[in-house]
């Protein structure tokens, strides 16, 4: 039987090499891989905030005022007034309004972020502090015992920054 060459230079691995890598890995703490996973998910989340700001600023520069959304509608994929759908035409894929850290319920609804409808249909012009002024959060800012994000939200705020809170914006929303 023919045995290429170079095949018959190549070995397995032996069991002292073995037993060495996996009593590595089993050193290393589940919890840190748990918090860089984590870690990774607040990041995903943080960008897709930071996408739907850019395309809002699109809204805006060809609208003049921010979309007229509701804070967050029962039927996200089929109410013309959810965020998903007017920002639609702004070549927004669907997926990027779920965080993958949200419950899987919200994950079915499509929308995991709040817009805060107190700036629906105002010109940017007619907010006084739009650097402190939220525009959109994770849904889970409704309740402070409530994190998706290792005690803290996603926030993207009117002037089209985003930014990590341990507070959640709606503390400041009129009840």
């Amino acid at each position: 039987m023919f045995i290429p060459r170079f095949l018959k230079n190549t070995r397995g691995f032996t069991v002292t090499e073995l037993l060495l890598v996996t009593s590595l890995l089993s050193s290393i703490p589940v919890s840190g891989y748990v918090g860089v996973k984590n870690k990774a998910l607040q990041m995903e989340c943080l960008s897709n905030l930071r996408m739907i700001g850019t395309a809002i600023e699109c809204f805006v520069a060809d609208n003049d005022a921010y979309p007229n959304a509701k804070f967050y509608p029962e039927e996200p994929l089929k109410d013309r007034r959810s965020i998903v759908k007017i920002m639609a035409p702004y070549g927004l894929p669907g997926s990027i309004f779920t965080c993958r850290s949200s419950p899987p319920a919200l994950m079915g609804k499509g929308l995991s972020y709040l817009w805060n409808d107190e700036l629906s249909g105002k010109n940017p012009a007619q907010v006084s502090d739009p650097a402190t002024t939220w525009m959109m959060t994770d849904i889970t800012a409704l309740d402070e015992r409530i994190s998706s994000h290792s005690g803290g939200y996603n926030i993207l705020y009117a002037d089209g920054h985003q930014a990590w809170s341990s507070v959640p914006p709606l503390a400041t929303r009129k009840k």
